[in-house]
């Protein structure tokens, strides 16, 4: 029999190397001792894990939260705009009503229903007495 040729097979085997902590672990096994474990952090891997998937769910939320007010915030820029845009048209036509050749301050109807009718009557307002509205009735009792 050729003692080469078993030399040459076990030569021609893939290198590999053990783990860390491998031999600690045969021996404490054969001599019936407490293993002594392969990776000591392993008994941290799932508490740091789910603490760090609280911490990206966390953080996930708090973007959106955030990414919605921006959001609301913008929409409320907008929104203030277009009233100030409406004020400022509203005050230029009653500037533009008071400066007319005849002068009379003029009678505004605001709103109303089936019922009543809101009216401010400018020409009580030029005499420096509080702001006075009149219900107009159109039909049927009016509340006060």
């Amino acid at each position: 029999m050729n003692d080469e040729f078993p030399r040459d097979v076990i030569r021609e085997l893939p290198r590999e190397r053990a783990r860390a902590g491998f031999t600690a672990c045969v021996v404490a096994r054969i001599d019936g001792s407490p293993a002594v474990p392969a990776w000591p952090g392993r008994a941290w891997a799932v508490p740091a894990a789910a603490v760090l998937c609280a911490v990206i769910a966390f953080g996930g939320l708090r973007w959106q939260a955030e990414r919605r007010a921006i959001q609301r915030a913008e929409a409320a820029r907008v929104e203030l705009a277009a009233m100030q845009l409406e004020h400022a048209r509203l005050a230029a036509e009653l500037e533009a009503l008071r400066r007319e050749p005849d002068r009379r301050p003029p009678v505004v109807l605001v709103g109303g229903d089936d019922r009543a009718e809101l009216v401010i009557d400018f020409n009580r307002m030029a005499t420096g007495a509080r702001p006075v509205s009149s219900v107009h009735r159109t039909s049927g009792p009016v509340a006060r």
